[in-house]
């Protein structure tokens, strides 16, 4: 059984109940929101970047390379304002950049035609030139299935509360090798895999999802899921081909510049999820399938300070809870639909239980019950 329960004096959960409070209209999508976000940001992070990327080339080379575009972009004399306009526009980058890259969690929600040329931009400008192409986030959808979620079903799913600290922080060492290894996956393994039907089958159960338990199998698929993947692993492909022909016929060295920055950028934006990600439940199953309310009370809600909460958890990731409860509404509509639930539900319902006030209290909230776990398990009554 897992470790968080209803209370005894909780009343019964409805989902029907929170469903009519909540009303239809709440789960139509608007594009234009969606449009407007993701354009601004782009253009935001694109610039940054950009910019970003020139400071490097200024720092980290002596002889600034000719064909490098500098063309309205100052270059101060300063070593220390060069340095803090690199820091300051990579940031700036990183955090626009993060939010684009997590409209994939809205895309593998979408169901049937919806938003379908939203869908097909945000690969060519995000998913394709980022190496996250939709399908290795596909297998998120088992997550949010009750009969797999906290179960070995689940590859997002790792019962940190209840295991050593020092696995917390493996945890948060994965963002340094992630980049070369999607490299190697897209650029390598992509081709051989076609040629070696054996590999193919290792290439997509191990190499082929956004998760974050090492030992995942991701299952088969259908036949029209697996055309798309081929699809989207074919232009990741091509991608990373046209980049390294670039180098090849054009330059004499590698670009140390764009590949720093581009591994700095990664680095970041991983950083970034896996502590959002460590914030999301409370990871305390560690016995199998659990109930929709201990699904509920696993995941964490941050209605609280809404900007700060947006830059670590973008595109309505800090309602998770929310999102566990109701996947079908999309972010732009979480808000409101959280509102109108603590309105109308009683105070004591297990819905106003899932809330947090911030992400650091809920870290460490996460890291004590993981000590706890330990001397528990190491005691001598245990051992």
């Amino acid at each position: 059984m897992a470790t968080t329960e209803q209370t005894p004096t909780s009343p019964p959960f409805s989902i029907g109940e929170a469903r009519k409070i909540v009303g239809g209209g709440l789960f139509k999508h608007n594009a234009l929101i969606y449009w407007t976000d993701f354009v601004v940001c782009w253009v935001i992070g694109f610039y940054a970047y950009a910019h970003a990327r020139t400071y490097a080339a200024k720092i980290y080379l002596s002889d600034f390379e000719q064909n490098w575009k500098m063309d309205g972009i100052a270059i101060p004399e300063s070593n220390s304002m060069l340095w803090a306009c690199y820091v300051g526009t990579t940031l700036i980058a990183c955090l626009f950049y993060y939010r684009i890259a997590m409209f994939i969690h809205e895309i593998v929600h979408m169901k049937g035609r919806n938003l379908l040329i939203f869908r097909f931009v945000w690969h060519v400008l995000c998913g394709i030139p980022f190496l996250i192409p939709s399908f290795v986030y596909h297998t998120h959808l088992d997550h949010h299935r009750s009969k797999h979620y906290g179960t070995e079903r689940d590859g997002e799913y790792l019962p940190l509360g209840q295991r050593p600290p020092w696995q917390i922080i493996v945890f948060l060492l994965h963002p340094f090798v992630v980049p070369p290894l999607v490299f190697i996956r897209f650029l390598f393994f992509t081709p051989i895999a076609w040629s070696i039907p054996s590999f193919r089958l290792f290439v997509h159960q191990r190499c082929s999802s956004m998760i974050i338990d090492p030992f995942y199998i991701r299952p088969s698929e259908p036949a029209q899921a697996r055309r798309r993947m081929a699809i989207q692993e074919l232009f990741c492909f091509l991608w990373l081909l046209l980049l390294v022909s670039v180098v090849f016929f054009t330059r004499g060295t590698l670009p140390w510049p764009f590949l720093i920055q581009s591994y700095t950028t990664a680095v970041i934006l991983l950083t970034l999820n896996a502590l959002r990600t460590l914030g999301a439940h409370r990871w305390s199953n560690s016995e199998g399938r659990m109930t929709f309310e201990e699904q509920l009370l696993d995941s964490v809600n941050y209605p609280d300070n809404p900007i700060l909460g947006e830059l670590w958890a973008p595109v309505g990731l800090r309602y998770h809870a929310l999102h566990h409860l109701f996947p079908g509404i999309p972010y732009h509509n979480l808000g409101t639909a959280h509102r109108k639930l603590v309105a109308n539900l009683p105070a004591e319902n297990i819905y106003n239980q899932t809330g947090a006030r911030t992400l650091n209290g809920a870290l460490r909230d996460l890291w004590q019950r993981a000590k706890n776990s330990t001397a528990i398990n190491s005691s001598p009554e245990n051992s």
